[in-house]
Parts: C-alpha cells; sequence; structure tokens
C-alpha cells in the first residue's frame, strides 16, 4: 500500500453532508449521497416524532458532557459535533462539552470515579467499552435500550452489542471500533524477501510471525512494536488475540473468577511466547510513541488510530492480520462508548445527542474525519467507499470475521490494572507464572470482597 493511500479517505467528502453539505461535480451523484437520501427519506418521519417529543417543553435543556481526548484528531471531532448538534438544536438543547486529557495509565477514569464518588457525574459520559460492564454494576450509566428500535440495534456490530451490555441490559453505545492488526513497512518486508498474507486463512502462525521478526531485526531496526504505551489500557488491547489464539480464556464465562483462566496453562504459554520477543531483542520494551512511523522497527502492533499519520511516512506501508496459534481465532475490538448517568434529569433530550453521534452518517464522519476507527454500524459502511479494497478492507474483515469484546465483568478495572502490569513485567524477564497467578489472585481477592453476593 503507497504511503498516500489514506488521502482516498480524506477524499470522502460524502461525511459533509452531516457536517453542513458539500457539492459535487455538476450531473454526479455520489455513493454517499445516495445513500443518505435513502436514509432520510426511511427514516426522516420517525426522527421529526422523537425529536417533537424530546423537544415540546418549549426551555432550552442544558446538558453536561464528558469526553477524554488521546489524539488531536479525536478531539477535533467531538468539538466539531457538539458545534454543529448546538447549532442545529439552538434554543432546545445544549451542550456543555468538557474534553479531558487521557494520557498513559487511567487518568480519566480516576476522574470519572472520583466524580461518582461525590454524586458530580455529567449528564452524558464516554467510557471506554469495558468499563461499562463496572459503571452499570455502580449506577454509573442507566439503560437505554428502550431508545432504539429493534432495527437500530440490529444495525449495531454484534463486539459493539457485547461491550454495551450488562447483565441483560443495553447502557452505552460508540461510534468507532478499533480492531487490532499487523502494520508494517512494506519497503522492509520487500527488501528481506517477506511477503505479508493478504487472505485471512494465510495469516501468520506464532511460529511465522517470530521467523518473521527474527529477520527483520538488524541494523538498529526491531522486527516487531508490541508497546503503544507501558500502562494502561493498551497491553490488554494488544496481548489478548494472542490469548485467545492459544485457547486461552482471560475470566470465567460469568465474569467472576480470574483462577484457573487467566493464569490457565496456555495463559502460561502465550506469556512465554510473548516474552521470548522481548528476551530477545526482537522488539523494544520502551519504544517511543512514533517507532514505527520513523522506521525503527519493521512491524507493530496497532489499531486503525495509526493510519493518519502513517499518511506522513516516507515508507510504503500495509497491514495484515495478527498471527494465529492454529486457526484464525480473531482480534481485539472494541471502542469508546457513550450514555446517561442517573444525573441527568432529561434523559430524552440526552439521548438526542447519542443518536446525533452514532447515527450512520456520523459514525462514517468518525471514520473520515475523527481517529479513523471503523463504524460501529453495518449501514455507515454503505457510505464509505475506503472499506473496499487495499488495508482498509483487511481492517474491515478481521472487525466482521470475529472481533472479540473484552471481558465483560463490573470488576473490570482491578483486572485491566493488573494484566497491565504483569504483562509488561512479563516483557522485562519476570517469571509469567508469577506474575499471572497475581492477576488471578487480586481479581478474585476484589471480588469477593466486593461483589460477591
Amino acid at each position: 500500500m503507497k504511503k498516500r493511500m489514506v488521502s482516498s479517505l480524506l477524499a470522502v467528502a460524502m461525511i459533509t453532508t452531516l457536517l453542513g453539505g458539500c457539492g459535487t461535480k455538476q450531473g454526479e451523484t455520489t455513493k454517499t449521497e445516495q445513500a443518505v437520501a435513502e436514509t432520510e427519506k426511511t427514516e426522516g418521519n420517525t426522527d421529526a416524532a422523537k425529536e417533537s417529543e424530546v423537544l415540546a417543553g418549549g426551555t432550552e435543556v442544558e446538558l453536561s458532557f464528558w469526553y477524554p481526548i488521546s489524539q488531536e484528531s479525536e478531539a477535533n471531532w467531538y468539538a466539531m459535533m457538539v458545534q454543529k448538534f448546538n447549532e442545529e438544536y439552538a434554543g432546545k438543547i445544549k451542550i456543555l462539552e468538557t474534553a479531558n486529557t487521557r494520557g498513559e495509565s487511567f487518568a480519566y477514569e480516576d476522574k470519572v470515579s472520583a466524580a461518582a464518588a461525590t454524586n458530580s457525574l455529567p449528564d452524558i459520559l464516554m467510557a471506554d467499552g469495558p468499563n461499562v460492564a463496572s459503571y452499570a454494576y455502580s449506577n454509573m450509566f442507566i439503560p437505554i435500550e428502550d431508545y432504539f428500535t429493534e432495527e437500530e440495534m440490529k444495525d449495531f456490530l454484534p463486539s459493539t452489542i457485547a461491550q454495551g451490555t450488562y447483565d441483560g441490559h443495553f447502557y452505552a453505545v460508540g461510534m468507532g471500533e478499533g480492531i487490532i492488526n499487523i502494520y508494517y513497512n512494506k519497503d522492509m518486508l520487500d527488501a528481506a524477501g517477506i511477503t505479508a498474507p493478504e487472505k485471512i486463512e494465510d495469516a501468520w502462525t506464532w511460529d511465522e510471525y517470530y521467523e518473521v521478526c527474527k529477520k527483520l531485526t538488524k541494523d538498529g531496526i526491531y522486527g516487531g512494536n508490541f508497546i503503544q504505551e507501558k500502562s494502561g489500557e493498551w497491553i490488554i488491547v494488544a496481548f489478548q488475540p494472542f490469548l485467545v489464539a492459544n485457547g486461552a480464556q482471560l475470566l470465567s464465562d460469568d465474569g467472576s473468577k480470574a483462577e484457573g483462566y487467566i493464569n490457565s496453562e496456555k495463559a502460561i504459554q502465550t506469556g512465554i511466547y510473548l516474552q521470548k520477543f522481548a528476551d530477545e531483542g526482537l522488539i523494544n520494551v520502551d519504544p517511543t510513541a512514533t517507532e514505527f512511523q520513523e522506521g525503527k522497527c519493521a512491524t507493530k502492533l496497532a489499531g486503525a488510530w495509526i493510519i493518519p499519520t502513517l499518511e506522513q511516512a516516507d515508507f510504503n506501508w500495509g497491514v495484515t492480520y495478527i498471527p494465529q496459534k492454529e486457526a484464525y481465532a480473531g482480534s481485539t475490538s472494541g471502542g469508546w462508548t457513550v450514555g446517561v448517568t442517573p444525573n441527568c434529569q432529561n434523559a430524552d433530550a440526552a439521548m438526542e445527542f447519542i443518536h446525533y453521534l452514532s447515527s450512520p452518517e456520523a459514525c462514517a464522519s468518525f471514520t473520515v474525519d475523527g481517529p479513523a476507527y471503523p463504524p460501529v454500524r453495518y449501514s455507515a459502511y454503505d457510505l464509505l467507499d475506503i472499506y473496499d479494497d487495499g488495508p482498509n478492507k483487511i481492517i474491515k474483515e478481521t472487525l466482521f470475521e470475529e472481533g472479540h469484546a473484552r471481558p465483560a465483568t463490573p470488576n473490570y478495572p482491578i483486572f485491566t490494572q493488573k494484566f497491565s502490569e504483569a504483562f509488561y513485567d512479563i516483557l522485562l524477564g519476570a517469571d509469567v507464572k508469577t506474575s499471572l497467578d497475581d492477576i488471578a489472585n487480586s481479581f478474585d481477592k476484589e471480588w469477593e470482597a466486593t461483589y460477591a453476593k
């Protein structure tokens, strides 16, 4: 894939239909315009009826909205959407936004937890997908399934529904869903005589990917890159696919037990495999955030959010699948979601905004104008030509084939924190079994103290 591949993405002017309109050449009708026209024809009357009910009071409703920021394109998209919504709903609903820098670790989540403890949550809150179960259990979100039709729910990807659901209720919905793939420097692979798999059935095995990284590690260049951040949510996002590929289950089906799961023999084998890359110097355990973009490593575990920065890279690049132990088993999927807190005094108005953010057009806009995450709604793909071929086709195929949400458990904050600490320690040389036992012990102890009935 040429380094300028994403120029086609940015050229998909269709999304401006949502954001104020954009002309085409005389006589031309874009794929997006056709799809939007059909959507407006079929949904316009229903949406108008909903809006008239919500806004019947005549007094402008002010709603507070918190969201995290980890990259500029994401920040700009949320700010743009809030501005457009406030303009469209002027005199009816006004969103008062607060952008929160996430940084490494769990700074945003810590702020949310502190707000919950002091009963000062905003009306509308964004949460990372796997935290939805914890927030729902703690009464920090209210159920919102009644605000979506059956047809709308079917339009969301199964992994999106899974991450937004707890105890039989739907609490939060996203706009885009990340999926982890291997991004590679095509120039380096070509020079080494290596061809990356372009079909899902040809995905590298564990042994093949290890050999690829060994061959590509030379002259100060690392064969792989596993670390986006040394703490925080990234570690579980990156390494869950390897555990799943080896048949390891992270937690019990009901999310209440870690012993015998995250420290199972298959999980230990996975930890040993990943540790080998660090022990042999095939990955940098303390890389810069732009190591791949700077040409200092040949392959990288990452999501589609890296694509905008690759536009500026001076090399050709491509995307392939997560390596599999035996048969292809999918990859980690998920993303940030938005829900309504119990502090909100007008849930109908809040849901008007959430519908606005999660419409097919907005989800497509999140891909083009935001952080490049694939949309969470099937119908949004009808508005985008960029997933028809090239790297984006592989990304879509990975997401559609078998995207695995992270474990749904109210004890997730403890689990992900301990997971992050343990697996980074493993890369630094810690005993694998001892590290995984620590995750299990910490999780089960917290469960018994807080959640056991």
